[in-house]
């Protein structure tokens, strides 16, 4: 397996000089903090970031090497926001521009073409996550029913690319589409059919789509749609869906007990969506965000579950008062052993700031520490997956 990092979308990066600061300060810390070889560390690189780089690439090269310095090697990309991040308030902005605005497809090449500057010379695969089309509301209505042929178009396009880039370079990239709740793709089911029903399997210039397109999944995400591990990695295997990188992160659940409201209530925050969903298959029912929910929550029905979309801290099995999904961590990472190709395997819990209780603490030092926590833990249950060899369903 992989070592094990993590993704730096948990630190701002608005811009080169943000990212520097965030490389020498929070990054540098966390590979520190973990005194074991080289970091691997998913870079997420906005817009503006992927502007400047374009316009300076050396500034890329420098990037790397000084990230080197402090012991950190760039894996991957998280190209899924395009704007900035760490604003005060992001919620819906972060699926902006979706697959049918041709800003997302122009943003995605410019990534692709900067790649191969960013990470180590002897690297032969990397990821560039991405988002799962467009929030379903929007996406679906703002092309007169012409969306998933568009997107399906740009995908083409970047998988034509990526060969390009791969035939020059010897450097193998894939675009991972990673499912989330409220967006066009929810799940693996989603996936798998986009894959199949929509997206060609072949450029027109016979390039191989699935080599260069493929899967993110984010545990997180699938334990808020009530998905297991095992189902989505076993439908993406049979539908020759690659899964390149996995994004180990938790999420919090509980049920309409009137403790449970009023523990959800405090991770009501500004910054990011936090959609919330109840029951299973076709009995999903999904409010946009933890107020809506609030709204329609009846108390006296106590017995209902509901699973919330909050990245928290993954060695946490409870966390101010609310259980976690965390037991979803060890069994994606048992599944990930049964995959044909072993992916990429990050952590991504990027609202640590957000967290209820750290406007009491030092951010700083709290975020760096359990960030290290949170590497060691999944490097623990990764040691303890492989050496159990325990490939029953999870």
């Amino acid at each position: 397996m992989k070592p094990i990092g993590y993704c730096a979308n948990v630190h701002p990066g608005r811009n080169v000089a943000q990212l520097r600061e965030s490389l020498s300060g929070p990054m540098a810390s966390v590979a520190r903090g973990l005194h074991q070889g080289t970091l691997a560390v998913s870079l997420w690189l906005s817009a503006e970031t992927i502007r400047e780089l374009s316009e300076q690439p050396n500034l890329a090269t420098r990037l790397r090497d000084q990230a080197k310095d402090f012991g950190i090697s760039f894996v991957a990309i998280n190209a899924f926001p395009y704007g900035n991040f760490h604003a005060q308030r992001v919620k819906h902005a972060v699926y902006q521009p979706n697959w049918i605005d041709g800003r997302r497809a122009h943003y995605t090449l410019a990534v692709a073409e900067l790649v191969p500057l960013l990470v180590a010379s002897d690297t032969d695969h990397v990821s560039i996550s991405t988002l799962p089309l467009g929030w379903r509301a929007e996406f679906c209505t703002s092309a007169s029913g012409a969306s998933v042929g568009i997107a399906c178009t740009a995908l083409e396009h970047i998988a034509s690319r990526l060969h390009a880039i791969e035939k020059s370079t010897g450097l193998h990239i894939t675009l991972d589409i990673e499912p989330e709740p409220g967006c066009a793709i929810e799940t693996s089911e989603e996936l798998v059919g986009f894959f199949s029903h929509c997206l060609p399997t072949k450029t027109r210039t016979s390039v191989d789509v699935r080599r260069y397109i493929g899967a993110c999944v984010d545990v997180c995400h699938g334990a808020v749609m009530g998905e297991p591990p095992y189902e989505f990695f076993e439908r993406c295997i049979k539908a020759g869906v690659s899964i390149n990188r996995i994004q180990l992160s938790s999420a919090i659940k509980g049920t309409n007990s009137a403790h449970d409201l009023a523990a959800l209530a405090q991770f009501d925050e500004p910054r990011y969506l936090h959609q919330v969903v109840s029951g299973f298959g076709a009995g999903r029912r999904m409010w946009d965000d933890i107020p809506n929910f609030l709204v329609d929550a009846n108390p006296n029905t106590s017995d209902q579950h509901w699973r919330c979309h909050w990245h928290v801290p993954i060695h946490h099995a409870m966390i101010n008062g609310l259980e976690t999904t965390s037991n979803a961590i060890t069994s994606a990472l048992e599944a990930a052993m049964r995959l044909p190709n072993t992916p990429l395997i990050e952590v991504e819990t990027y609202a640590w700031t957000q967290l209820p209780h750290m406007d009491r603490v030092s951010t700083h030092t709290e975020m760096t520490e359990g960030i290290v926590q949170e590497i060691r833990y999944a490097q623990a249950c990764a040691i303890a997956s492989q050496s159990t060899g325990d490939h029953s369903q999870v």
